[in-house]
C-alpha cells in the first residue's frame, strides 16, 4: 500500500511541475498587475459613462475620481484622452471607434 502512496505522490509532483513549466505560471504573475515605472504606454480613455486604464496592452474598467485619489502623484504623468459617447445609429461608428483605439494605442505603445 505505501508503494501507491509514494506513486502518487510522484505522479502528482510531475503532474504540477509539467503545468507549471507548460503554461509558464511564474512568467505570468511576474508580468501581471504591474505599472510601468515612466508611464509611457499607460493612457486613460474617458467616455461619459465609462473609464478605461489602459496599461502593456490590457484595459481595466476604473472609477476615474477614485483612481486619482488614491494615486494622486499619477495625476500628471498618465494621459488622459476625452472621448464622445459612441453613436448606435450610425453603422459606421463602431468601425471609426476601432480605428481611432488602434492609433491611440499605436501613439501611446513602444511596438
Amino acid at each position: 500500500m505505501d508503494y501507491f502512496r509514494e506513486l502518487f505522490f510522484a505522479l502528482f509532483v510531475f503532474f504540477i511541475g509539467y503545468l507549471i513549466f507548460k503554461y509558464d505560471i511564474f512568467k505570468k504573475m511576474k508580468n501581471s498587475r504591474t505599472l510601468e515605472k515612466d508611464y509611457k504606454g499607460c493612457y486613460i480613455l474617458k467616455y461619459p459613462n465609462r473609464v478605461e486604464f489602459h496599461n502593456k496592452g490590457e484595459m481595466f474598467l476604473i472609477d476615474f475620481d477614485e483612481f486619482f485619489e488614491l494615486n494622486p502623484k499619477l495625476k500628471g504623468k498618465i494621459k488622459i484622452i476625452e472621448r464622445p459617447l459612441l453613436d448606435l445609429t450610425n453603422k459606421d461608428a463602431i468601425r471609426n471607434e476601432v480605428e481611432i483605439r488602434r492609433e491611440i494605442r499605436m501613439e501611446n505603445d513602444d511596438y
